[in-house]
């Protein structure tokens, strides 16, 4: 049997300036929905849209110091009048990383009104999930992808945009992964270099991959992918799987499209606490250590076998 290891995503907050619109709030959701690939239950980061009339009006950098006063220093984003003309959002970083990206750059314009510089981005929706979390770990930085010397209060009409369709699997590439469990039976796995190749960059050993009858039941497609390491037979597997984008039971539109069935979309699931918040780690279990030999498995091959036995709005008070 195969199953489908859940985990909670990152809820990344975003505030509007502006009064809040149907039109603002599908093209965010929407935006994330994609970004995310939520279509298949299990997105990295949640957007959660508070509409707050006090902060209707404010500058980016009077909504950060407000937001600092009340103690929510994370970074987070603001959406506008813009956001659905452009499917673009604001992603602001903390104070404290502003700080420290002032003194990076001493030609950054500064303003004598403000003590310190909002470094923030106008980043089209879709590519900011994805872009935030490589950021987190050190992948890319928000001053690399921002107009230097840089200044607060550019629009920054030019959004910084990817150019990728994140509901295309040929462009998604990294998308659309699920960490499963698996019975030995359910699972394959090759030494084949003309596959261990393809894990840059460092290729392991060898690559393991569902069945194509378990990857077929489970609404999935056979991918090799690397692992830890294998344990004794009859032991559960743990391994990287790729969704199939074609199977029904994935639906392809939005929670809120009409005629589209969803079980509970990804808000609904964090409020109901089958999801809560993180600290930016990486969730996922790792195989215990240790190697795979020939006495483990009935047949070695390249296509050798190991038999034994979804986005919601915040309402704030």
């Amino acid at each position: 049997m195969v199953i489908i290891v859940h985990y909670p995503p990152q809820i990344l907050d975003a505030y509007s300036t502006v009064p809040l619109t149907q039109s603002i709030i599908n093209t965010t959701q929407h935006g994330f929905y994609d970004g995310t690939s939520a279509r298949f239950g299990s997105p990295e980061v949640v957007v959660a849209i508070h509409n707050r009339t006090e902060f209707h009006g404010l500058s980016h950098y009077d909504l950060r110091v407000a937001l600092d006063a009340e103690g929510a220093l994370a970074p987070f984003v603001i959406v506008d009048n813009y956001t659905p003309k452009l499917s673009a959002v604001w992603y602001v970083e903390t104070t404290a990383k502003c700080r420290l990206l002032d003194s990076y750059f001493p030609d950054t314009i500064t303003y004598p009104y403000e003590n310190f510089t909002t470094w923030q981005i106008h980043i089209r929706t879709t590519d900011l999930p994805i872009t935030e979390i490589a950021w987190s770990v050190g992948a890319g930085a928000l001053a690399e992808s921002v107009p230097l010397p840089y200044d607060p209060h550019d629009p920054q009409p030019n959004v910084y945009d990817m150019n990728l369709n994140w509901t295309d699997p040929k462009q998604f590439l990294w998308g659309g992964y699920a960490w499963v469990k698996a019975n030995y039976s359910e699972v394959m796995w090759s030494s084949d270099p003309n596959l261990t190749k393809l894990i840059v960059p460092d290729p392991p050993p060898y690559v393991v991959s569902l069945t194509e009858e378990a990857a077929r039941e489970n609404g999935m497609v056979p991918s090799w992918n690397s692992a830890d390491a294998i344990g004794p037979p009859g032991e559960e597997v743990e391994l990287s799987a790729k969704y199939n984008w074609d199977d029904p039971r994935w639906p392809k539109g939005y929670p809120d499209d009409p005629g589209v069935v969803f079980r509970m979309t990804p808000m609904q699931r964090v409020k109901q606490g089958v999801w809560r918040p993180f600290s930016r780690q990486d969730p996922r279990p790792r195989l215990v250590q240790g190697t795979l030999n020939d006495s483990q498995i009935d047949h070695v091959g390249p296509n050798g076998q190991a038999k034994a036995s979804t986005s919601g709005i915040v309402q704030d008070a």
